[in-house]
């Protein structure tokens, strides 16, 4: 058979094949136009919802009537431009009157009346109705422009016991810099939760840097499990992609949990060693969470030796916490 013949033989399946090509290009092409519309909708709704929606907001409690943080914590707060108290009902957490201006409290009840359905739906309800409340919180401080906020879960136990001399310092020192997305007080190594006997992952790993801070550590990857939302600081930097993956609507429920995939794709997060606070309305007990705690130390943090600050407080921490109780 000639070449000629092959030629002729094999047109028609390239003809075929190219269409074939060009049909998937412009599929995919309108795909990612429906989604970009669809992101944009959403986008719209999740604002318009929160710009109508009235009194979920109010300012935080000054003096002694709530539950005042400790000092170190309060200190350190003044820091930030704005504190979020995120509660039910009400919020229980008052501040000092230096506050005046400078804490809101969010009342979920409230806020979910005015959240549309599309967000606060499925199996996960509970989360995804607090997830919401995170959105939400992010969409405020940048509307308000707030250079850092400070979250704080109004159901927390925060522990008593100042951790070191130098920590308000070594914050702002971490502060005003541009070198961190998210600052957490309060952390859950899920991923011991599956295995404790493994290594620690490489994601996972959190270096103690000293030109910082002895007890702040840095997670320089993104991708580790860490769960809890219940106190952190986030930077302005980080707003808008943390606020967008809780509103993904493409992504499973599952996944749109403020402390799943959303704050697990953020890189350059620090930690504070030992946690400073513990969640009371949790799956797992007080002290489950405590010992967790201490083993992602042991495990994760370096370089070795640790600094005395931190390994003396995880027997502390432990003590103080269960006297709270």
């Amino acid at each position: 058979m000639s070449s000629c013949h092959v030629l002729r033989a094999c047109r028609p399946l390239v003809s075929l094949r190219s269409r074939i090509i060009f049909n998937l290009s412009v599929l995919v092409v309108l795909h990612s136009v429906l989604n970009q519309l669809n992101s944009r909708k959403s986008t719209s709704a999740f604002r318009t919802a929160i710009d109508e929606c009235e009194q979920f907001t109010r300012p935080a409690g000054l003096g002694d009537a709530g539950k005042l943080p400790p000092t170190y914590l309060s200190e350190m707060l003044l820091e930030v431009d704005h504190v979020f108290v995120l509660g039910v009902e009400a919020c229980y957490t008052s501040f000092p009157r230096t506050f005046i201006g400078r804490a809101t409290c969010v009342i979920g009840r409230q806020l979910d009346t005015c959240a549309p359905t599309s967000f606060t739906r499925g199996a996960y309800l509970h989360g995804m109705k607090v997830s919401f409340t995170h959105a939400t919180v992010l969409y405020l401080a940048r509307k308000a422009q707030y250079k850092h906020i400070a979250v704080i879960e109004d159901d927390v136990i925060i522990r008593n016991d100042i951790f070191s001399e130098t920590l308000v310092h070594d914050f702002h020192s971490l502060l005003v810099t541009t070198k961190w997305s998210v600052i957490r007080f309060g952390y859950r190594p899920y991923f011991l939760e599956q295995s404790s006997r493994e290594h620690c992952p490489s994601k996972c790993r959190c270096q103690i840097r000293q030109d910082i801070s002895e007890q702040f550590c840095e997670l320089s990857l993104a991708g580790c499990d860490l769960r809890s939302s219940d106190f952190y600081v986030i930077s302005a930097r980080y707003y808008d992609s943390l606020r967008s993956a809780i509103l993904d609507l493409r992504q499973a429920d599952s996944k749109r949990i403020v402390d799943t995939r959303p704050m697990r794709q953020l890189e350059r997060q620090w930690l504070l060693l030992p946690q400073a606070s513990i969640q009371t309305t949790l799956d797992i007990p007080v002290d489950y969470q405590i010992g967790l705690s201490a083993l992602y130390v042991k495990k994760c943090a370096y370089p070795r030796p640790l600094p005395a600050v931190v390994t003396k407080q995880l027997f502390n921490f432990s003590v103080k916490i269960v006297k709270q109780l």
